[in-house]
């Protein structure tokens, strides 16, 4: 059962071939050199995945450190819960906004849904003093800035181990997928979101930016990282994010108007004309970073329109390949929005499934990357999606079979979470033992491959 890599398919491993373009300025003239000297620093006894774990563990701590201090990310939750105290609060921080043009937020209340809809469980204001100090976003952008070098050379340190091979290519995107959402919800609370209806949509975002790129290099059999990309751009906009917000003071910088940060409110015909343009900081970049995505749809569609062509292949087919994002993304939506939007009005359910919503997606992810790598047909469903699936519609029943009250709810969400996290350990320890045994090499000890040579017949 779940035999990710049917013996039909563990031939091909030996097919597989690493192609990837990269066009950032950044990465070809800053970080370039600043990665080839860093791989030096590393003796060759140390494995490519070791170094690709230990970035990642970067990631965990960050993320351990929000679950400890405000896992229900409250602090931002219960100032925006009252209008007048977070007018009160911006005033008292900036006073020189005081003067100028009120705030429009993109959704009112910020997009908290429990201000609008009277929720009788919102958040206990006796946790409303649970903020992150400024320091430690310090020690995230410093954390994240090392997740990102160490995932850079891992690829370099393989090839002069000569460890470069399908295991490299699986551990290295496994570790980016858990990443995207670890670095989605902490850069929520950077920008003060709280759980508002921006949470979950920029998970989407930035979950739909990593598996275009994952399906597009399926379909073309190359890893594209554009002049702006996720694994490069992204992620230094995101830690300037929290350096920012370390330096002034806390994430309450981010719901000040875009057009007083920039002085342009002092302009009598921009405030006469454009006041209600004065987007929060966060309401402002977000939308940009959706704007973004639709970029990226484009730029991975005409990459694989263009490689099917010189195929002779449709160029209509690969489209399918994005309904089991749009069946994940589907049904965890209508699962928070179940229940008066339950998991985003309770401060212990929304960290939970956020975390439970990653999990599968990696798994999502992973599917797709093993079919790459063994010339397997595309994985259009799996038990993650299925799951979702079930108890989405089981929330929004009329009568709720399973999700009868908020507390029900709450362990449905905890036990799916077990669930996702059995899932992909099984699936990470069924691959990883069937590539290592295959190609004679090993995970995270220093063993380039014995059995390199290809079969004769292509499966």
């Amino acid at each position: 059962m779940l035999d990710y890599i049917p013996k039909s398919r563990v031939n091909n491993l030996h097919l597989y071939k690493y192609s990837g373009t990269d066009k950032s300025l950044v990465s070809k003239y800053i970080l370039g050199p600043y990665w080839n000297w860093l791989v030096e620093l590393f003796p060759k006894s140390v494995a490519p995945n070791t170094i690709t774990l230990s970035g990642l563990l970067l990631v965990f701590i960050n993320f351990a450190t929000l679950a400890y201090v405000d896992p229900g990310l409250e602090c931002a939750t219960q100032l925006k819960l009252s209008s007048t105290a977070h007018t009160l609060a911006l005033n008292k921080a900036f006073p020189s906004d005081a003067s100028l043009l009120p705030v429009h937020p993109l959704f009112s209340n910020f997009g908290i849904p429990g201000a609008a809809a009277k929720i009788d469980f919102a958040p206990r204001s006796d946790t409303a003093g649970r903020c992150l100090p400024p320091w430690v976003f310090y020690t995230w952008a410093l954390c994240l800035f090392a997740y990102q070098s160490l995932d850079a050379i891992d690829g370099k340190q393989a090839r002069r181990t000569g460890m470069a091979g399908p295991l490299g290519e699986m551990f290295d995107h496994g570790c980016d997928a858990i990443n995207t959402t670890l670095e989605c919800v902490l850069c929520c609370v950077a920008l003060n979101l709280g759980r508002s209806v921006w949470a979950p949509a920029s998970l989407v975002a930035t979950l739909a930016n990593f598996y275009l790129t994952t399906w597009e290099e399926f379909h073309t059999g190359t890893l594209f990282l554009s002049a702006f990309s996720g694994p490069v751009e992204g992620i230094l906009m995101i830690v300037g994010i929290y350096a920012v917000t370390g330096l002034v003071g806390g994430p309450l910088f981010w719901d000040r108007g875009i057009l007083n940060v920039t002085g342009l409110a002092k302009i009598d015909a921009v405030k006469d004309n454009l006041g209600r343009f004065n987007l929060p900081l966060n309401d402002a970049f977000l939308a940009f970073a959706c704007v973004g995505l639709l970029f990226n749809i484009a730029g991975s569609y005409s990459n694989v329109v263009a490689a099917r062509k010189s195929r002779n292949q449709s160029t209509l087919t690969p489209l399918l390949g994005l309904t089991p994002l749009i069946a994940q993304i589907t049904a965890n939506i209508f699962w928070i929005r179940a229940n008066r939007s339950f998991i985003l009005a309770d401060p212990r359910a929304l960290l939970p499934f956020l975390s439970y919503w990653g999990i599968t997606f990696a798994y999502n992810v992973g599917l797709l990357i093993v079919a790459h790598v063994t010339k397997a047909p595309f994985p259009y469903w799996n038990i993650g999606i299925l799951w979702s699936v079930v108890f989405a519609i089981d929330a929004n029943l009329p009568t709720s079979y399973l999700q009868t009250d908020p507390e029900t709810q709450l362990k449905v969400i905890y036990a799916s979470l077990a669930f996702a996290a059995v899932l992909y350990v099984h699936f990470c320890h069924n691959v990883i033992t069937t590539i290592t045994e295959e190609l004679g090499m090993a995970c995270f000890v220093v063993r380039p491959p014995t059995k390199l040579k290809p079969p004769k017949k292509r499966q």
